[in-house]
C-alpha cells in the first residue's frame, strides 16, 4: 500500500569523536515490514542532550546491514544540524528541524538494519538525542513523482490538508486529535510533525520525540516519524522563546477506495518535561 516507517531512539549517543554508539534504548535491531521490496529514506531528529560552554557539536549517522550488504563505514551520513558552544552563564536553546536522507536501497532476504551515532568535530562534549525513521517501502509503489520529489528532501504538492495538535509533558504515548481524510483524497503524500516548548527552557531538559500515526485505513501501519527537537538552555535563559520551522517530510499511503478516514497520531517523549510541549500535525493530500 505505500511507504512504512519505524523509529529507533536514544537519549545518549555519541560520546566520543569516530566511535559509533548503537541507537538502541528503541528498536537497536530495526525489523522492516514483511514484503519489504526497497528502502527509500531515513528521517531524523538529533539535539543534544545538554548544553555546556564553549563545546561545539556536529554528528554523523551510520546505517549498517548486512541483509541491505551495506558493511560498517559505507553509510555514515552527516547530519545536517549543528550547534555552536554555548556562552558560560547563559545560553539559550536551539530548536532542530526533523529531516530527510533519501535512500535507494533494494532490499534483501532479512531486512534488518542498525542505526548509530558518532560526533565529528574539535571535541567530544554532550551528548546526543536522537529519534530516527526508517522509511521503506512494501505493497503498491508510490508514483514515480512520489519519489522524484523524495529523492530531493521534498514532498508532492498538495491538493488539499489535514491537521490537528495536542500537548504533552511525558514519555507515555498519548494521542493527538484525530483528523478526518475528506472522501475525495486517496493519496496521503506527506506528513509534518511539529514539537516546541511551551515554557522557558530549563538547563537539564532536551525535549524530542516521534509520532506514531494511526488510521482507519486498512493495513496502514507502522507509520513513525521523529518530531521537530529543542536543546536544553544554559543557565537561566533570558531572551525570545526558540522557534522552529519544520518542512513536511515525505511520506506516502494509499487510501485506496474514495471513502472518508481518520487518522490519529499518537506522540511519545524521549524525555519527561516540566511543563506541556505543543504538539501540531499536518498531512498531505492528493486526489
Amino acid at each position: 500500500m505505500g511507504v512504512y516507517s519505524i523509529v529507533a531512539n536514544d537519549a545518549s549517543v555519541g560520546t566520543t569523536i569516530g566511535s559509533f554508539d548503537a541507537i538502541d534504548t528503541r528498536n537497536g535491531d530495526i525489523r522492516l515490514r514483511d514484503g519489504t521490496t526497497h528502502a527509500v529514506g531515513i528521517s531524523y531528529n538529533a539535539v543534544r542532550a545538554a548544553q555546556t560552554a564553549a563545546t561545539a557539536m556536529m554528528a554523523r549517522l551510520r546505517l549498517t546491514s548486512a541483509d541491505l550488504e551495506i558493511a560498517a563505514g559505507a553509510a555514515d551520513f552527516v547530519l545536517a544540524s549543528a550547534s555552536g558552544g554555548g556562552i558560560a552563564t547563559t545560553s539559550m536553546g536551539q530548536a532542530v528541524p526533523a529531516r530527510w536522507i533519501a535512500l535507494d536501497l533494494p532490499a534483501g532476504p532479512g531486512n534488518v538494519v542498525n542505526l548509530s551515532l558518532s560526533q565529528m568535530g574539535i571535541e567530544p562534549a554532550d551528548n546526543y538525542a536522537i529519534e530516527a525513521g526508517f522509511a521503506h517501502l512494501a505493497g503498491d509503489s508510490p508514483p514515480a513523482k512520489w519519489f522524484d520529489y523524495a529523492a530531493a528532501g521534498s514532498v508532492m504538492p498538495h491538493q488539499g490538508s489535514v491537521s490537528s495538535n495536542g500537548a504533552s509533558t511525558t514519555i507515555a504515548r498519548t494521542s493527538l486529535l484525530a483528523a478526518t481524510i475528506p472522501s475525495r483524497y486517496t493519496q496521503l503524500v506527506s506528513g509534518t510533525w511539529l514539537h516546541i516548548s511551551d515554557a522557558a527552557l530549563t538547563t537539564a531538559e532536551p525535549q524530542t520525540a516521534f509520532v506514531e500515526v494511526t488510521s482507519t485505513i486498512g493495513d496502514f501501519e507502522p507509520q513513525e516519524y521523529p518530531t521537530s527537537g529543542i536543546t536544553p538552555g544554559l543557565g537561566t535563559a533570558a531572551s525570545i522563546g526558540v522557534w522552529v520551522e519544520q518542512d513536511p517530510l515525505p511520506f506516502y499511503f494509499k487510501k485506496g477506495a474514495a471513502s472518508t478516514q481518520t487518522v490519529t497520531p499518537f506522540v511519545t517523549g524521549l524525555f519527561t518535561t516540566t511543563a506541556a510541549d505543543a504538539f501540531g500535525y499536518g498531512i498531505g493530500l492528493r486526489k
